[in-house]
């Protein structure tokens, strides 16, 4: 076959896959499960999805070996499992800044009992989305600008609250830029 031919050959294959995929859009939205999505229905969904008690508790026993800082683990408290609630105090007692003291208050820095249970009957919302971890991370990034302290709640949280994360981490640290994709 001659160059000319080749060409006719190539273009005559993409023009018949161009034409077979075009019956099929939205194909590639395609989850696991075979169900077809549109990107804002998915979007809209990914934001309202449930968070389990499980995961609660996973953000929040994770959130406490970082901080110290009682109201960000209290946001996870009413939603998290009796288990995950009776492995708080022990957590936090283990945890990297357990004995250290406050400066305003000249106290020993630790979670109790009593705040446990004010924090269970704080129930704000009858179930966590992912939209509330999204609003929860960002105000954690805006606080301290720690990494760590919300890099456990990423694969709980949608695209744009990671985005919205991200842009506001690289405008406390621009020496390290990162980026919003890494994460999804």
């Amino acid at each position: 076959m001659d160059v000319r031919s080749k060409r006719r050959c190539f273009a005559m294959v993409l023009a018949v896959v161009m034409i077979v995929t075009s019956f099929y859009p939205g194909s590639c939205m395609a989850d696991v499960s075979g169900k077809t999505a549109t990107k804002s229905a998915a979007a809209g969904s990914a934001a309202n999805k449930k968070i389990k008690p499980a995961q609660a508790d996973e953000m929040a026993l994770a959130l406490t070996d970082k901080m110290w800082v009682w109201d960000w683990v209290a946001f996870f408290v009413p939603y998290m499992s009796k288990k995950g609630v009776k492995k708080l105090l022990p957590a936090s007692k283990d945890s990297e800044w357990a004995k250290e003291i406050d400066m305003t208050t000249g106290k020993k820095l630790k979670f109790t009992k009593k705040q446990i249970k004010a924090a269970r009957k704080n129930k704000t919302a009858q179930t966590l989305t992912r939209k509330d971890i999204d609003g929860h991370a960002l105000l954690i990034m805006q606080s301290n600008g720690d990494w760590d302290c919300i890099s456990f709640m990423l694969p709980y949280m949608s695209h744009k609250g990671i985005r919205a994360v991200v842009r506001c981490y690289n405008k406390k640290h621009g020496a390290e830029p990162k980026r919003a994709a890494d994460y999804y």
